[in-house]
């Protein structure tokens, strides 16, 4: 099975699932990363780097996002680079967090994306509004709620997802065995 994991910073949270696959040496696994990624032996590494930097003065709710836009749309270029040169994954595993996940599916719209859903941002009760002594403002509230877009976008994209703690390599390891085969 060709197993292609997207993370800017690989392995990161793949690390576990990556090492279970090349250790049942039956399948091709690549990974779409930044130069910067430490990357790990037996993983095939393919680099993609953000093509910009943000725009100046962009609004401050949209700062992250446009961030995410900008890298999602260099690993869609990195991905269709790999589609001209005749690769064809089985099963595309991606992290949301930094817009990644966002458009391989416009690139391989028949290849099932499993994207890694780590944190959906709340203004209550998870890393926010939850001290009494600095409590939220409206402008903390609209940003907070802006923040999620990134992820609603790798969701809307996502053929089936995983997160923690079911994000195990056992538990992913048997979602891509039991749904992608």
């Amino acid at each position: 099975m060709k197993i292609l994991f997207i993370h800017q910073n690989f392995p990161g949270q793949f690390r576990h699932i990556a090492q279970a696959l090349i250790d049942e040496e039956q399948h091709q696994v690549l990974s779409l990363c930044e130069p910067h990624a430490p990357g790990m032996s037996g993983v095939q590494r393919v680099e993609y780097k953000p093509a910009r930097d943000n725009t100046p003065g962009v609004h401050g709710y949209l700062a992250a996002v446009e961030n995410h836009i900008i890298r999602g749309q260099s690993a869609a270029r990195a991905l269709l680079q790999l589609k001209e040169r005749g690769y064809q994954p089985d099963i595309i595993v991606a992290h949301m967090g930094w817009g990644e996940a966002i458009f391989p599916k416009d690139i391989f719209p028949q290849v099932p994306l499993l994207t890694f859903f780590e944190f959906f941002y709340h203004t209550q009760g998870a890393d926010a509004g939850f001290d009494p002594e600095y409590p939220l403002v409206l402008d903390d509230l609209l940003r907070i709620r802006s923040k999620n877009i990134t992820n609603l976008l790798s969701l809307e994209a996502a053929d089936a997802g995983i997160s923690p703690p079911t994000g195990s390599a056992i538990s992913t390891r048997r979602c891509i065995a039991t749904r992608f085969t």
